[in-house]
């Protein structure tokens, strides 16, 4: 009796070359799906090939788009990758993904329309606001396809093609318009918010959830250390956990605020904003921007600027005056990069070559006579 050695046959794979990089084309739940193997040897493309194929025998995953943002974001969370702050804001965003993708849909099912009805929605936004959303369903797909071993690589490009151009910050306050919006404060409270966005760089949440241990006032350099606040430590003292966005940093204090900081701080045992307690479900433990809008439109019904605005007036003011742009990088707890495309705009256009001196006296011209021998 003939054996049948059709178990034994090698797999056929649907590998194509392009270019000289390889893709895996192969037939999943009836449907063709692309995998671009980035590859440009045939036998890695083989070993990437069969390691999709395995994943997809061994998991299938059939939960809804917003069961899986609910699953990512709790494995994050326990990775420890989110603050609290950040945390909301992300589940937010995704879950107004899910629900305008399309509501109660296989994960499993998303396709790069789903990508680009979300953002027809959102045309509307910033781009900056844009730039937020795209990094953090990104962050979502890259986790649905590296840690889940879902087929939905092509939706994950299509968010990786969806580009346009972030614009400079332009919007600032002078010097000049600080004073005067300063002058016109007569809450400690809205003067403390102006004075930690203009003089120290601070963000909103950095803000909100500011202590009185994070100003070290004694000399030789008074500085804000901004910095994390774990949860064991948090739940200690009866405090909210906090994570600074990017990376704790020291700020120095300027001569010019530091007396009236000083006295302010002095006051206060934890939170340097009040109320010290959560009340309702709010993102942040204190939300002040009800207050801080209304003195805007009030002082400046002609300017209208939000808080995140005093943090690039700090970093433009600083600029303006002629400061490193790698310092200014380090108090805004930004990357060199960054700070630079948004700030270097505004560093002095005044060349100063004239400071490179050297005395280089122009050698006498040679006579006829002197070439000739």
């Amino acid at each position: 009796m003939k054996k049948n050695n059709k178990s034994s046959k090698p797999r056929k794979l649907a590998i194509t070359c392009k270019n000289g990089l390889y893709s895996f084309r192969p037939m999943i739940n009836g449907k063709r799906k692309n995998f671009k193997l980035d590859t440009t040897d045939h036998g890695e493309a083989v070993s990437r090939a069969l390691k999709i194929l395995e994943s997809s025998q061994s998991f299938n995953y059939k939960g809804s788009l917003e069961a899986a943002v609910n699953e990512f974001i709790s494995f994050k969370t326990q990775k420890n990758k989110f603050s609290v702050n950040s945390t909301v804001g992300k589940k937010g965003i995704l879950l107004d993904f899910a629900k305008i993708a399309e509501k109660n849909i296989p994960v499993s099912t998303l396709s790069p329309s789903h990508i680009n009805k979300f953002f027809t929605a959102k045309k509307s936004c910033t781009e900056s606001t844009k730039a937020g959303y795209k990094a953090t369903i990104q962050s979502f797909l890259t986790w649905c396809v590296d840690v889940k071993k879902l087929f939905i690589e092509d939706s994950r490009r299509a968010l990786q093609d969806y580009s346009y151009t972030i614009q400079a910050k332009h919007t600032y306050l002078t010097l000049e318009e600080i004073q005067e919006v300063i002058d016109a404060s007569t809450d400690e409270e809205i003067t403390y918010i102006l004075v930690c966005g203009a003089f120290l760089g601070m963000r909103k949440d950095e803000i909100i959830n500011s202590r009185a241990s994070w100003f070290e006032f004694d000399p030789p350099t008074p500085v804000c250390f901004i910095q994390n606040l774990d949860k064991v430590t948090a739940t200690k003292y009866g405090l909210d956990p906090f994570k600074v966005k990017s990376k704790e940093r020291r700020v120095p204090i300027s001569p010019s605020v530091l007396q009236w900081l000083k006295n302010f701080v002095s006051t206060k045992v934890d939170y340097c904003l009040s109320p010290d307690s959560r009340k309702g479900k709010h993102r942040y433990r204190y939300d002040y921007r009800t207050k801080y809008e209304a003195f805007v439109k009030k002082v400046s019904p002609n300017k209208d600027f939000g808080s995140h605005t005093l943090r690039h007036s700090f970093a433009t003011n600083l600029a303006m005056k002629n400061t490193a742009i790698g310092f200014i990088a380090q108090y805004l707890g930004d990357s060199v990069k960054t700070t630079e495309r948004h700030y270097a705009q505004f560093l002095p256009t005044v060349q100063s070559v004239e400071v490179l001196t050297i005395n280089l006296m122009p050698k006498p011209a040679l006579e006829p006579d002197d070439l000739a021998a």
